[in-house]
């Protein structure tokens, strides 16, 4: 899925921790040697609601920093699902939780639906559904590489302990998770 400009859309419920998966995500880009702008999007819907942040990579300067339609679109609730779930370009690739989109005979072309939560919390956390989605987006689209997002999650959770190793584990279970049947 590598293009010359790429924009990502991570979408999901305020508390998912979207935000923090937007910023990890655009540190692997910018450590893989893309031009990387990250547009996080706070307000009301960081209490419970949809809420979204927007990365655009490109080889080159970005000019216009905003995604009008995703290439890339991952969505961790319903409630995402039903606000962003359409803005997507033509080929789009998008990532849902299962619980987020029921399986129905009229889901877009290009649409994964994955175990993301419940992998989490196979972990022991659910609060590492952002990474488990990270590992698993790393992996279908090869937006950026294993080693530049494994590098940006161990940055992003530097000194935390416990966190670390966890991390670590949610990462790979995402990989998993998005790695080509055998």
């Amino acid at each position: 899925m590598r293009k010359d400009r790429l924009g990502v859309r991570l979408s999901g419920r305020g508390g998912q921790g979207v935000m923090l998966a937007g910023a990890i995500f655009a540190t692997a880009a910018m450590y893989d040697g893309r031009h990387v702008v990250e547009t996080p999007t706070y307000g009301p819907e960081a209490r419970l609601g949809a809420t979204k942040v927007e990365i655009v990579l490109a080889d080159e300067e970005i000019a216009f920093p905003a995604v009008d339609r995703a290439d890339l679109l991952l969505c961790l609730s319903r409630d995402a699902y039903a606000k962003f779930g359409r803005a997507v370009a033509p080929g789009a690739l998008i990532i849902v939780d299962e619980t987020a989109v029921p399986l129905t005979a009229d889901l877009p072309a290009g649409l994964v639906r994955l175990p993301l939560r419940a992998t989490a919390r196979d972990l022991g956390a659910e609060m590492v559904t952002n990474v488990v989605a990270l590992g698993a987006i790393c992996r279908l689209s090869e937006a950026v590489t294993a080693s530049s997002l494994t590098a940006a999650v161990a940055e992003a959770v530097q000194g935390k302990g416990d966190l670390r190793e966890l991390n670590a584990r949610a990462l790979a279970a995402g990989m998993r998770l998005g790695a080509p049947a055998a």
